[in-house]
């Protein structure tokens, strides 16, 4: 179905096939068949839900500019990590934390983490890579995303959110809603986005094919209703009918906000990639020294990888000679941050702050690629 729609969108537009233009619109054709409604839909709403229903000083002690460093930025990169989310669709959670309290440091660590690593994308890792790569990738992403934080907070410090501008009035009165209802909420939003990524497929289908459906699409899309009225039910249960106006009103806005400058910049990755296509560089990668790191590391930098998708791109690209160590830059930096979502960042954390997480991004990506390949 996903496939349908995305070759159907791109033949919308072939008559413009032999122009300058098309490399970037057969981009933004596959970003929005395969992550629009997998992924950053469901972001946009948990990112609303963040801001709304999290209480902002739990959030601020967890994560806050005067939390304990030594909780702070471990809680933001595991936390970070526990999602499946792409570059792009963590820059609307990433603004929901970080207008509700948390600190710089532990917001872009967050930032950082989210979409370079992962539970799914460890087991492919292993599968495509191999255990060292796996185990490795999960310990520099982890190292890396807190070095990135700790190194914003002190190139950029500690600056107030400006207060949002509303049209609609906040509820004030005292919730009565239990921590245990909310979390139980927060990982039906998550399961919801897991679900749409096809991660559950192999459970899904084993499932459906016992009770007599063989579609391909069918069983995905059957589970996600069924999570979807899950949710609206312990909703309308648990929350105030003005809450849920607000969570939609704000997942509305960050859209607004922030999808146009994504759709932008992957329409310019598109131009970008078929000027300076990567197999051009490989003469840079196969050996580990510090400049092809770098190199690996801005080229990825500048990329639109999937987290997940990531992993078979770079597993190829060692098949035709990469060595190992450029190879783990390239799987750290380009899931990490793209130009879209730096372009999407820009208005949320500014323009000083988006160029400095971007540089750091690819030192530490460039670093830690030359350091593990260095055990080859």
């Amino acid at each position: 179905m996903l496939q349908y729609l995305t070759t159907s969108f791109i033949a919308l537009f072939s008559p413009l096939e032999k122009t300058w233009i098309w490399p970037g619109l057969v981009e933004v054709g596959k970003f929005l068949g395969t992550h629009l409604i997998s992924g950053m839909v469901p972001a946009f709403f948990i990112a609303g839900a963040i801001a709304i229903f999290l209480d902002k000083q739990q959030i601020t002690k967890l994560m806050g500019a005067k939390a304990n460093p030594l909780i702070a930025y471990p809680v933001a990169a595991f936390s970070g990590g526990l999602l499946t989310v792409c570059s792009c669709g963590v820059i609307p959670i990433f603004t929901g934390i970080l207008q509700q309290g948390a600190g710089i440091g532990p917001a872009f660590t967050f930032l950082m983490a989210s979409p370079a690593v992962n539970l799914i994308a460890l087991s492919y890792t292993y599968t495509l890579l191999g255990t060292k790569f796996m185990v490795w990738r999960g310990l520099l992403v982890m190292a890396s995303a807190i070095s990135i934080g700790a190194g914003m907070k002190v190139l950029c410090g500690e600056t107030e959110q400006p207060a949002e501008t509303s049209s609609v009035i906040i509820v004030e009165e005292e919730s009565e809603r239990t921590g245990s209802q909310l979390l139980i909420f927060f990982m039906l939003l998550v399961l919801v986005m897991v679900t749409a990524t096809g991660v559950l497929d192999p459970i899904i289908f084993t499932g459906a094919e016992k009770i007599g459906i063989t579609s391909q699409l069918l069983p995905r899309l059957l589970t996600i209703l069924a999570e979807i009225l899950l949710l609206a039910a312990i909703s309308l249960k648990w929350f105030e009918k003005q809450e849920i106006i607000l969570w939609l009103r704000k997942s509305k806005s960050l859209f607004w906000l922030i999808f146009p400058k994504v759709v932008g910049g992957i329409f310019l990755c598109g131009l970008i990639a078929a000027a300076f296509p990567l197999s051009d560089f490989m003469k840079f990668f196969d050996s580990n020294d510090f400049s092809g790191n770098f190199v690996a590391s801005i080229l990825g930098s500048m990329m639109y990888f999937g987290t997940i998708v990531g992993v078979t791109i770079v597993s190829i690209l060692t098949d035709y000679g990469m060595h190992p160590g450029p190879a783990m830059t390239l799987l750290l930096s380009a899931p990490a941050v793209s130009l879209p979502s730096i372009l999407a960042l820009v208005p949320i954390a500014g323009a000083k702050k988006s160029a400095v997480f971007l540089a750091l991004v690819i030192v530490f990506s460039a670093l830690s690629g030359y350091i593990f390949g260095m055990t080859f």
